[in-house]
């Protein structure tokens, strides 16, 4: 097979410009078709992407015998039946986090998977995000020594999240979709796994949720997690979506036994701490779907799907990232 016909099922925020646009530009990827409901959304992808083929029904995408692997890119509570209709027609699908609303529909998810034989890769694109990677090549190299703890904080605006998720979206209904908690700290969860190359054997978390008013009654939380690793490590994890935006933040710091620290803050620095040089800072950021990973993640899974060798990102590590996704929300 010289190339990949991809069909990219949903042209939102995410699909449009993170995985349409990548396909569009991959090698070994042709993108074969895009599908979403909303006509004007999918004439914005078909008109700037050129698509093989467009369809409002995602039926027909599936059904398309020019595409060989599905992109779900659609709200959590759709990803189940859209990716179990891609497998059952013998596609590959690369499913955003998290897989699905909840843990029984993952596991049929995998399990069909596993049946027809195809790739089912979980959208983990912290493991491919410019400055993780590069705390990843820093634990690597020994700059911090052995690793005795890793934090990670993640605070996002509500009115941020009210502008993504307008009030009555599918995002604040906890009961279909698990809510903004659980839908939002998969990928740090999972990079904690990864980075670690441990698994995660204890979790105590906690959380709060507060109606927010002022933006139309969308959910606010705030929730805190310590865990523990297999090899003794321990970590925390700190989340809210009730800040103001002069307050959002994202970072990560790795503290080790050399006592050095190595801290990655949003998706541009990596700053290194230790006595000689005492501050030493990397800048890494990448434009447009590299930013956070999505093109890489994507071309990884096409490089994979051409070698026919398994991916480095497995369906249990997306059931692993919701299983303790759930224990704190």
């Amino acid at each position: 097979m010289g190339t990949i016909g991809v069909g990219v099922v949903g042209c939102g925020f995410v699909g449009l410009g993170a995985h349409v646009s990548s396909f569009a530009k991959i090698d070994g990827s042709r993108l074969a078709a895009v599908a979403d409901p909303d006509p004007k959304r999918l004439g914005k992808a078909a008109d700037k992407y050129r698509p093989q083929a467009a369809y409002q029904d995602y039926q027909e995408l599936v059904a398309d015998p020019n595409v060989q692997a599905v992109v779900v890119a659609l709200p959590t509570p759709l990803h189940a039946p859209v990716a179990m209709a891609a497998i059952e027609a013998g596609k590959h699908v690369l499913c955003e986090m998290p897989l699905a609303a909840n843990m029984e529909q993952a596991d049929r998810m995998i399990a069909a998977a596993e049946k027809k034989g195809v790739v089912l890769m979980p959208s983990l694109t912290f493991r491919f995000t410019p400055n993780y990677v590069r705390v990843k090549n820093s634990i690597a190299a020994g700059e911090v020594g052995a690793v005795t703890t890793v934090l990670y904080r993640e605070f996002i605006s509500a009115s941020d999240l009210a502008m993504q998720w307008p009030p009555g979206s599918w995002m604040w209904d906890r009961s279909s979709s698990g809510g903004p908690l659980f839908t939002l700290s998969v990928w740090s969860i999972d990079m904690f796994r990864w980075l670690m190359g441990c698994e995660i054997t204890e979790v105590c978390g906690a959380a709060n949720y507060t109606t927010l008013d002022q933006f139309g009654g969308t959910t606010g939380y705030d929730a805190s997690a310590v865990v523990k690793f297999a090899n003794g490590v321990v970590g925390c994890l700190q989340y809210s979506g009730t800040v103001t935006p002069s307050a959002s933040t994202s970072y990560l710091e790795v503290i080790g036994s050399s006592t050095n620290v190595v801290k990655a803050t949003g998706n541009e620095t990596v700053t290194r701490y230790a006595p000689d040089p005492r501050i030493t800072e990397w800048y890494v950021k990448e434009r447009g779907a590299r930013q956070w990973g999505h093109y890489q993640q994507d071309e990884h899974f096409i490089e994979c799907l051409l070698a026919g060798r398994d991916a480095s990102i497995t369906p249990e590590d997306g059931r692993k990232a919701m299983e303790i996704a759930l224990k704190i929300a």
